[in-house]
């Protein structure tokens, strides 16, 4: 062990042959004793599964108990920003995947008292402030990242995820050392990690959708959450803890043109931070209002023109294509559209491998497409995501929630718990119903509390679906786990709030940090595309929280004070265009080029998710759907996801 106790540094060669650096995949291992060749080939091998985010290279530095690895998109500090990253003593080294925005202002702040820089890369701040403020030098970043950072002296680790978790971390606890990296993937090559399922993640993706931090799928691994950071001692105790959770605290005295005015100033520097980079930088533009708020920032900040992508569907019925267009014309920027001709099934395939791990949206399938259209023109892109969670953007939902909430003040608990319970149940449950009739969502959300209303809306796999799908021993081993634990907190900490601030931060915790954000993440670095967003800026976050209530929803209106806002930079027509989702149209699909597929693989006697749920119960399931006699789109989506994630795993050698 005397000459592992050495330091090593590795560079591998750019697939272009020059030199590399970088950032966006990391991986690491952290033992009690020196390390050597043999965890350097660990590194090396789980670094080599991240390099789709990554691929301008390698970097990897052994330094007492630890090594650190790195795969880098080079984007800030082409020539000298390889990581890993230290200070000018070398005590503390770091891997980072994202960007820090804000690190030239940092860096004069750090300047100023004395610190020597050898980069001018945005992640060398990282051991700098930490040489100053320990642990809390994460309340300093403003960007998107996950870091690891290992103190030489102390043989201590520090873990870290941005505010949103823009970008991924995950860990697992080994008999020999603890091993982190940025996807599970890179885990998954570790001897000693455990693959099996975690069954209560399946049990909280079939709700949700998603699986949420910090369980993984898999048994063995876990995510750090976003806003923590964690501690990794040199005797192996581990401290989680978070460090950001912004509660809403409106401004009663704040009217419109105030939040205008501050809307304005904190979207205009959010967005001309983001443009700070060393290769060329485009936007995603649809035909709504939060990209094409950012765009118009955008234009006015680039010190030279901007391009912005979009894409059309051959044959679509639906497209925003002409909004697009006009957004595009009043703001200055050159619109690059494409057509795409899908292949629905070819494509489904595509983005399931790449996901890691089973995520239920949908429209996974157009981020996928869009960022591979993009991915062909320039490495970073800006978009527009973020606005919905923090302004109101899901406004029937919104205004049905604070509609029913005022209800429940009126009506006594007894009665809705007895006479609207009941009048629910017996209410016919008919989308063919006109949609005036179709009252029995209502009354069953009026019949619970605000909480329990909340996890059936969002809920795919509700109560009565999970009672007939899932096969009785896939009960017991759950034993009497309830994926709502997810929403606790959240609801606890925004108690004698208004109805809807306090679904903002339920789903800001949930929906859109767990679900939203990594769709984006895993769709875009698949094509090794970087997603800056600069409605998710904290501090846009921040003023979010102090904006009341009535300046984002009026009645059935989200989004009211983006939409001054817009009225002011925007054309017209896109400002009062009707909202358009950005998911693909799941039940033609499943009716048409993914009818053979679902059945088959649904319904096959050796099939993955035959192993949580009655079989026969989903084949009554598959047709129901197929027949047209109920629309069940989404739970099959989640079962074919699901199934055709483990079929990828067990093709890529990887046990399920």
């Amino acid at each position: 062990m005397e000459e592992a106790s050495r330091p090593r540094r590795g560079i591998a060669a750019a697939r272009d042959g020059g030199r590399v650096a970088g950032v966006c995949g990391i991986a690491g291992l952290i033992a009690r004793t020196p390390v050597g060749p043999a965890e350097e080939a660990r590194v090396r091998g789980m670094l080599e599964t991240l390099q789709h985010r990554g691929p301008d290279g390698f970097g990897q530095e052994t330094r007492g108990c630890a090594v650190l690895g790195h795969a880098r998109l080079a984007i800030i500090d082409l020539h000298t920003g390889d990581q890993p990253q230290s200070d000018q003593a070398g005590r503390y080294w770091v891997v980072c995947n994202g960007e820090i925005y804000n690190y030239q202002e940092l860096r004069a702040e750090l300047e100023s008292r004395g610190h020597v820089f050898r980069t001018q890369s945005d992640i060398e701040v990282i051991p700098h402030l930490y040489e100053e403020m320990g642990d809390a030098c994460v309340e300093k970043l403003r960007g998107m990242f996950a870091f690891a950072l290992h103190d030489l002296d102390r043989e201590r680790t520090l873990l870290a995820r941005d505010r949103l978790g823009k970008k991924p971390l995950c860990y697992a606890v080994l008999p020999d050392a603890f091993a982190f990296a940025s996807e599970p993937r890179a885990l998954a090559v570790l001897d000693g990690v455990d693959l099996t399922p975690d069954l209560e993640a399946v049990d909280l993706y079939l709700t949700w959708q998603y699986v949420p931090a910090p369980w993984t799928i898999h048994r063995g691994i876990r995510k750090l959450p976003p806003a923590s950071v964690m501690s990794v001692e040199r005797d192996g105790r581990v401290a989680i803890r978070r460090y950001w959770d912004p509660i809403p605290t409106p401004e009663a005295d704040l009217g419109m043109d105030g939040a205008l005015g501050q809307l304005d100033a904190t979207i205009r520097e959010a967005s001309r931070i983001r443009l700070r980079s060393d290769v060329p930088v485009s936007t995603f533009l649809s035909g709504g209002i939060d990209s094409g708020l950012v765009v118009s920032y955008l234009a006015e900040e680039a010190s030279e023109a901007l391009a912005a992508v979009t894409v059309g569907f051959a044959n679509a019925t639906e497209d925003e294509r002409s909004l697009t267009r006009l957004t595009a014309k009043h703001v200055g920027l050159r619109l690059e559209e494409e057509v795409l001709d899908l292949d629905v099934l070819d494509v489904v395939e595509q983005v399931v491998r790449h996901m890691d791990e089973p995520l239920g949206d949908a429209s996974c399938v157009p981020t996928w497409l869009v960022s591979k259209v993009a991915a062909d023109r320039v490495k970073v892109v800006i978009s527009g995501d973020g606005g919905d969670e923090s302004f109101a953007g899901y406004a029937t939902r919104y205004s049905h929630n604070r509609t029913i909430s005022r209800l429940r003040r009126i009506l006594p608990r007894i009665l809705r718990r007895s006479a609207v319970s009941g009048a629910a149940k017996l209410w016919p449950k008919d989308a063919r119903l006109p949609r005036f009739l179709r009252l029995s969502n209502v009354l069953r959300s009026l019949s619970l509390e605000l909480e329990d209303a909340y996890a059936l809306d969002m809920s795919i796999f509700r109560p009565e679906l999970k009672d007939a799908l899932y096969a009785p021993s896939f009960k017991e081993q759950l034993d009497g786990f309830d994926a709502r634990c997810i929403l606790d907190d959240a609801f606890k900490n925004t108690r004698g709030l208004d109805p809807v601030a306090r679904l903002l931060h339920v789903d800001r915790h949930t929906y859109l940090a767990e679900g939203v954000i990594p769709k984006v993440d895993r769709m875009s670095m698949a094509h090794s595309l970087e997603v800056r967003s600069p409605l998710l800026d904290q501090e846009v976050v921040e003023l979010a929280c102090r904006i009341p209530t009535s300046l984002k929803l009026d009645g059935g209106t989200g989004k009211l004070c983006l939409r001054k806002l817009a009225e002011r930079r925007l054309p017209r027509e896109v400002v009062h265009a009707k909202k358009a989702g950005f998911a693909p149209p799941l039940s033609q699909w499943m009716r048409g080029p993914l009818a053979d597929v679902l059945r088959d693989r649904l319904t096959a006697s050796d099939s993955f998710v035959g192993g949580f749920l009655d079989r026969t119960a989903v084949t009554r399931l598959v047709d129901e759907h197929l027949q047209g006699r109920r629309d069940r789109a989404r739970p099959l989506w989640l079962l074919l996801v699901l199934e055709t994630w483990a079929a990828s795993r067990t093709l890529a050698g990887v046990a399920t």
